[in-house]
């Protein structure tokens, strides 16, 4: 434990370095929201997407981590991995059907180990014993009997998702779009994004409403569609303006409802989707802007 650093990310810098400044790669442009105050500022990735002992644990009554085997069962060998070489380089062009499994475990990966993650853990613990919850299954009723019968059940759980390394049953049916934009995508610091369920609508078209559809962006100009529930593939294409668009508001609704602190995002339309959002401009610095919620809306 003593040679375990006690700021532990929940999001991988190695993917955040994605979207660095092509001068610094350590640093990137974020937006964060300050109650009814918005600023968008450089930061250094090291001091973003991390919280102070997230993955300590005390069992027996001796302190313990998962940090170092997060690295060297992980973030390691996916970082150094055939698949993240190409996307690292941006040779988005020799991505095959090869990859499309380790881009859907990469994605299952930052899910299980995303503060997101944690928070919803205990939300729902709370909402069970609280009698909030309804249609719960018999899985679900053991799991919460768990979490109530362990020390920091939910943190404990937490920390084993964030370790599991296995594929679901439907890992052989998904679907990977792999797609490159006309703009700058965005991402956060809860980078995956569900964008479509059965039974509601989806925006992206009649085909993705009866399909469990997540994107995860890849790089400044490169994301993927992780379709579940139908038929399976891997395929590459380019995206049209609007689609873009639509997913790089999805961050920021994601941020403005506090599922992301930061935003990850450096393109032209922040400005006007934030003034979308109910958000002015109030000053501007050389390497910052604030922007204030629109009293007139």
């Amino acid at each position: 434990m003593p040679n375990e650093p006690k700021r532990n990310h929940y999001v991988p810098q190695f993917y955040m370095r994605q979207f660095a400044y092509d001068a610094d790669r350590n640093k990137v442009r974020v937006v964060e929201r300050h109650r009814d105050a918005i600023v968008a500022e450089s930061k250094s990735i090291d001091r973003i997407g991390f919280e102070r002992g997230l993955h300590d644990f005390v069992e027996n009554g001796v302190a313990g981590s998962i940090e170092s085997k997060l690295n060297k069962m992980i973030e390691t060998p996916f970082s150094g991995s055939r698949t993240w070489a190409k996307i690292e380089s941006g040779n988005f062009a020799a991505l095959d059907a090869l990859d499309g499994l380790p881009i859907y475990g990469f994605a299952l990966h930052l899910q299980r180990r995303n503060l997101a993650t944690h928070r919803f853990l205990e939300q729902e613990h709370a909402r069970f014993l609280g009698s909030a919850l309804r249609d719960v299954t018999r899985e679900e009723q053991e799991m919460h009997h768990w979490i109530a019968e362990t020390t920091a059940g939910a943190h404990r759980l937490f920390l084993e998702g964030a370790l599991d390394m296995s594929i679901p049953e439907d890992a052989h049916a998904i679907n990977v779009i792999v797609c490159q934009a006309p703009i700058p995508f965005r991402s956060s610091t809860n980078p995956i994004l569900m964008v479509s369920h059965p039974g509601r609508e989806s925006m992206f078209g009649a085909i993705f409403n009866s399909l469990r559809t997540w994107w995860l962006t890849l790089d400044r100009y490169w994301g993927a569609f992780i379709i579940a529930g139908g038929p399976p593939g891997f395929s590459s294409q380019a995206v049209e303006h609007d689609v873009a668009h639509v997913i790089n508001r999805l961050y920021l609704v994601q941020m403005l409802q506090g599922e992301a602190r930061y935003m990850l995002a450096d393109d032209a339309r922040l400005e006007c989707d934030l003034a979308w959002a109910g958000f002015v401009l109030e000053h501007r610095k050389t390497h910052s802007a604030r922007y204030r919620a629109d009293s007139n809306l």
